[in-house]
């Protein structure tokens, strides 16, 4: 399941690293990132906005998002956990607990690293930590690594304990 899907980039990633995907969900705004969606996965299943989807009835084994950065961003307001967009990881922290999937991904900004003087990086960590039975870890990684362009992320990625399995 990927949530805040954009154009598909967390589901790409995964089927060039060999994934297989037996039922693919995708839950975007956007009426153009959701159509570039069908048209690049077209056996995913579109599930609506983040605020609408309910564990009750989508299962996923692995999700993956990268919720809006825009309230984290050194280049917005700053608003940090406050903000109308930023918040929304809530939404993606609610379907972690609801769903309990094997490995979730979060990706966001540097940014989130500061916010709030680290409050709202605080914030998320224990909400994350709060679900129970997850092993957290982070990185701050640089996409120039990979992609021509410089943009440090911060990738945490949470293991169900005795749910997910070593893929290498």
């Amino acid at each position: 399941m990927e949530l805040f899907s954009g154009i598909g980039g967390f589901s790409l990633g995964l089927e060039q690293a060999g994934f297989t995907f037996t039922k693919h969900y995708f839950s975007e705004i956007d009426k153009h990132a959701v159509a570039n969606y069908k048209y690049n996965f077209k056996d995913a299943e579109y599930i609506g906005s983040v605020t609408d989807v309910r564990g009750t009835r989508n299962q996923a084994d692995i999700i993956t998002f990268g919720s809006p950065c825009q309230d984290f961003s050194l280049a917005g307001k700053r608003e940090g956990m406050e903000g109308q967009r930023s918040s929304l990881i809530l939404e993606a922290i609610r379907l972690i607990s609801e769903i309990q999937p094997s490995v979730f991904i979060w990706e966001n900004v540097k940014g989130t690293f500061s916010s709030n003087d680290g409050a709202d990086f605080w914030a998320i960590l224990n909400a994350f930590a709060n679900i129970g039975n997850y092993r957290l870890e982070w990185q701050l990684l640089n996409t120039k690594w990979f992609l021509p362009q410089n943009r440090e992320r911060i990738y945490l990625v949470g293991h169900f304990a005795g749910k997910s399995k070593t893929w290498i």
